[in-house]
């Protein structure tokens, strides 16, 4: 694919300079100077599905734990699936009414926690034409016994979008409508600001979206809508610094994000513009380079989120795109899948 992009570059400046060898050595200048801004594509190996059961639509939050039992929950649904590395799949949560979606899952296995989000992405639409919003939340569920432990609102009306687990139990949660970053201590009951910036803020639908966290405590977060990507790095003294990263482009629907193990990132770009779902790498993080895209996987509808473990990463293709298109509300696809692909 690189050699690829690279003798397109030619072509098109041949056709731009009269070719004669001077021009061709130009050409080729040209051609080599421009070949970083092209994102490099390394597949990754796309491994057999897994079809979720009938009825359990628009998935979107995933966790793994240790054993390779996966939790899934759904955009549109309070019920969580459970499914076992011999591939039984249960339900292990039901619902209830305090808990209307699953957009993210984060497992703080040492202390039996099952840490979600659950706004309420498409309101309940009114009489007068009004969309009614239940106030957006955060849930904590024992694994043992499928006990809610914890349902905390967001502060201020906020849209609690993903979630990022530290060694000691505590939660940060990124805030989709504020320009913030939200943090419960072990044990706490209420979000303390951890950082508010106003580079955060959006004048499109969504603002902070993905959030990943480092062993040494840096923070890296995303804005949907913008495509930007976000280095958050915490001080002793003061505020957290916080530093965006440039990236080759922008990416389209920046979503859901984990760091890989050689400390790469893997990222969802969602396609809400282009239609072509995405899986990512982005390079150089890890050793403070020029950051560098790879196209891992790409003609996914609206995949959300993700979880990695080794090699391997779980993908939740929502399938949600036909929801946002007028007239098509109703096209409900037959079944849902999580995608799994092999790292190169």
């Amino acid at each position: 694919m690189v050699a690829m992009q690279f003798q397109d570059t030619v072509f098109r400046v041949k056709r731009k300079f009269k070719m004669k060898r001077r021009d061709l050595l130009f050409a080729l200048g040209v051609a080599i100077a421009l070949l970083p801004l092209y994102p490099v594509a390394a597949s990754a190996k796309e491994l057999p599905p897994i079809q979720l059961p009938a009825g359990f639509q628009y998935p979107n939050g995933i966790a793994r734990s240790k054993d390779g039992t996966l939790y899934v929950g759904s955009i549109l649904s309070d019920r969580i699936l459970q499914i076992k590395p011999n591939g039984r799949i249960e339900t292990f949560f039901q619902g209830n009414e305090d808990i209307f979606a699953v957009t993210s899952l984060r497992l703080d296995e040492p202390r039996g926690i099952l840490w979600g989000a659950s706004p309420d992405v498409l309101g309940t639409p009114q009489s007068n034409g009004e969309i009614l919003y239940k106030p957006h939340r955060i849930f904590a569920i024992d694994i043992s016994s499928g006990k809610v432990l914890q349902v905390i609102m967001m502060p201020d009306g906020g849209f609690g979008n993903d979630l990022a687990l530290d060694s000691q139990g505590g939660l940060y949660v990124t805030d989709t409508l504020r320009p913030r970053i939200h943090y419960l201590p072990p044990k706490a009951t209420q979000f303390q600001t951890w950082v508010e910036d106003e580079r955060f803020r959006t004048q499109l639908r969504f603002g902070l979206s993905g959030i990943a966290l480092r062993a040494d405590g840096v923070l890296f977060v995303t804005m949907y809508s913008d495509g930007r990507l976000f280095k958050v790095t915490p001080r002793s003294m003061g505020n957290p610094q916080v530093e965006e990263i440039e990236l080759p482009r922008r990416i389209d629907g920046s979503d859901g994000m984990q760091l890989a193990a050689d400390g790469s990132l893997i990222m969802i770009e969602g396609g809400i513009e282009s239609g072509n779902g995405r899986l990512l790498q982005l390079h150089g993080l890890e050793t403070g380079n020029n950051p560098q895209l790879q196209i891992l996987a790409s003609g996914m509808d609206l995949p959300v989120n993700l979880t990695v473990a080794g090699r391997e990463v779980w993908v939740t293709e929502s399938l949600f795109s036909h929801r946002l298109a007028p007239g098509r509300e109703t096209e409900v696809p037959d079944r849902f899948f999580i995608r799994r692909f092999l790292l190169p």
